[in-house]
């Protein structure tokens, strides 16, 4: 009876020390389930911070898009506008110049008038009496 009791006992100890390993194996178990937690929220965290980031740079994009769109449409109608300007410019200076042009030949044509009709009464003169004679 003593040799069941002692062997009770032995078991009784092993139990005691399994469930003491198994205990401290819990405890060991828990911390680091706590530890994979707080990691697993330390990167949930990063990531949300990531992906409001990524967020703020899609807008951020996006309206630098449209400024780009708006700028682009100024352009296009600036340079539509220096176009017909410019087109208005090349008719006046045609205009003018085609204007000069007739100018310079009513001009030659007056000189030559004005030389003939020189001519002419000088002519006249010469054949007034007593004019003078060469």
């Amino acid at each position: 009876m003593l040799q069941d009791l002692d062997s009770l006992s032995a078991r009784i100890g092993q139990l005691v020390q399994l469930v003491q390993r198994m205990q401290s194996d819990r405890a060991s178990l828990q911390a680091r389930v706590t530890s994979l937690e707080q990691e697993r929220n330390a990167l949930r965290d990063q990531l949300s911070r990531q992906q409001s980031a990524q967020q703020e740079a899609i807008e951020q994009v996006r309206d630098h898009a449209g400024q780009m769109d708006a700028l682009r449409k100024q352009a296009e109608a600036a340079e539509a506008q220096l176009r017909d300007e410019a087109a208005r410019y090349r008719a006046d200076y045609e205009a003018a110049r085609q204007g000069l042009q007739a100018s310079q030949d009513e001009s030659g044509r007056l000189r030559t008038a004005a030389l003939a009709a020189q001519q002419r009464i000088d002519a006249v003169l010469m054949r007034l009496p007593g004019a003078p004679q060469e």
